[in-house]
């Protein structure tokens, strides 16, 4: 090996990120960050948590997160773990990034993503934070190939009308609202004009006359007022035409992996 290569890779190494550079004791303090970082993070990387990632209805990786510390977004819970980096969301928790920065910890602010692109994007800038960049890159790829097999191509051919707890729903340029167009269907929330988080009447679900009805069937495990549509007759009166489909949001809360798996289900029932 001349002289000249070796200086060359040398180079390469002071200049390149090392792993050894990486923090090794990681913090994040919001929901769609900590499943992120469950799936990026080394072994024993990632410290603490938002308390959302450990509850089942929430998050896809519950059982991931069981195991870590989890956190409320107070500088106090935050510091106790001695993090070396916090990730947060870039909208929230002025006063407590403040403190955190006052405390010589360095904070990593990522901001919401609406979209599955937004998402890898994301995955991108969290997986080189973490010194995890080749990881970041293997998942998007996945993600990537996966959308590929399962997206509908052409106009969309069915409605889906989406239903949340208190007749919410989500309209124009939300997350579902991508993953129905990907998958061959028109979002009859974004066609009655709702934003991308509204409201419903039943009356104008029935009048919509969808293909097929969303909801979260866990929502109503244990039943409340917000949720009790579920059980209405005119939820019973679209079933006789329309397929029902519980979703628990948990997949669709966050722009991310899990998204597929909402497009899988999509592809299946659709008309």
């Amino acid at each position: 090996m001349t002289i000249r290569l070796v200086a060359a890779l040398l180079g390469l190494l002071l200049t390149s990120p090392a792993c050894a550079d990486a923090p090794r004791r990681v913090v994040t303090v919001n929901l769609c960050l900590d499943q992120l970082a469950l799936r990026l993070a080394a072994p024993g990387q990632l410290v603490g948590v938002s308390y959302l990632a450990r509850n089942p209805r929430t998050s896809v990786l519950a059982d991931r997160a069981r195991d870590i510390p989890a956190v409320r977004a107070t500088a106090e819970s935050i510091l106790d773990l001695r993090p070396d980096l916090v990730v947060f969301d870039a909208m929230a928790h002025a006063n407590v990034k403040r403190l955190v920065r006052t405390a010589g910890v360095a904070i990593l602010e990522l901001p919401w993503a609406a979209s599955i692109e937004e998402a890898e994007t994301l995955i991108a800038r969290m997986a080189d934070a973490l010194g995890r960049s080749e990881q970041g890159r293997e998942l998007v790829a996945a993600m990537r190939e996966r959308q590929r097999q399962l997206v509908r191509p052409g106009p969309p051919t069915a409605t889906a009308a989406v239903l949340q707890a208190n007749l919410r729903t989500t309209g124009k340029g939300s997350l579902m609202d991508e993953l129905l167009g990907l998958t061959g269907y028109r979002n009859l929330a974004a066609d009655l004009g709702i934003s991308a988080y509204g409201r419903f009447s039943l009356e104008a679900v029935l009048a919509g006359q969808p293909d097929v009805v969303i909801f979260d069937g866990e929502s109503n495990a244990d039943p409340a007022r917000a949720t009790s549509f579920v059980d209405h007759p005119a939820i019973r009166t679209l079933a006789r035409h329309a397929r029902i489909l519980s979703l628990p949001i948990r997949y669709s809360i966050c722009a991310g992996p899990e998204n597929l798996d909402v497009l899988q289900r999509l592809r299946e029932v659709h008309p």
